[in-house]
């Protein structure tokens, strides 16, 4: 799960996905700055921007691309 993670943030040019969680939460990854990789953990910067959350790889459940929007 977390190579998949790598591979959306180093994806060029990038394109926003979501990260699902055990608890079913749904993190948004809007910009590859706003998400890391380190270690057996994810970290997403929140919504918000003052806050993140760092999540163990075992707390992750899936990842996918979200869909494009037609401008």
């Amino acid at each position: 799960m977390l190579e998949e993670i790598r591979r959306f943030l180093q994806h060029t040019p990038f394109q926003p996905f979501v990260i699902h969680t055990r608890g079913g939460e749904v993190l948004s990854v809007e910009h590859p700055e706003n998400a890391s990789v380190i270690g057996h953990y994810v970290t997403v910067l929140l919504p918000d921007g003052e806050q993140a959350i760092m999540l163990s790889a075992l707390h992750l459940t899936g990842v996918s691309g979200l869909p494009a929007v037609e401008v």
